[in-house]
C-alpha cells in the first residue's frame, strides 16, 4: 500500500464508513479520505485517559512515524480534534490480530 503521509489532516477530510473496533481508550473506524479516495483506519483516542496510556500513545505514534516496512501497518498521519487524538493508519481487511489463531 502507498504509505505516504496525508498533509495536515482534519476531521472533515474523511468519510466514516463503519466501526471496526474499540477498546478502553478509544474506537477505530474504517474511513475514506475524501480527496484521494484512499481507504484507511482512523483510531480515535480520548485524551482523558491515564498518563500511562497517553505515554503509550505517544510512543506508538513515534514508532509508526519512523517505520517504513511492508511488514508493518502504514501510518498516514495524526491530528487532534475536540480532546481526541486521531491516528490514520493503513486499513487491514483481515480483522484484528487478537482473532487470528
Amino acid at each position: 500500500a502507498d504509505k505516504g503521509k496525508i498533509t495536515d489532516p482534519k476531521k472533515n477530510d474523511f468519510t466514516r464508513l463503519k466501526e471496526i473496533g474499540f477498546g478502553s481508550a478509544g474506537i477505530v473506524y474504517k474511513v475514506q479520505h475524501n480527496k484521494t479516495a484512499l481507504i484507511m483506519a482512523q483510531k480515535i483516542i480520548r485524551l482523558d485517559v491515564k498518563q500511562q496510556v497517553r505515554t503509550q500513545i505517544i510512543r506508538e505514534l513515534q514508532v509508526l512515524h519512523e517505520c517504513n516496512s511492508p511488514y508493518i501497518v502504514g501510518y498516514f498521519g495524526a491530528f487532534q480534534d475536540e480532546g481526541e487524538i486521531n491516528i490514520l493508519m493503513e486499513y487491514m481487511d483481515c480483522g484484528s490480530f487478537d482473532k487470528i489463531s
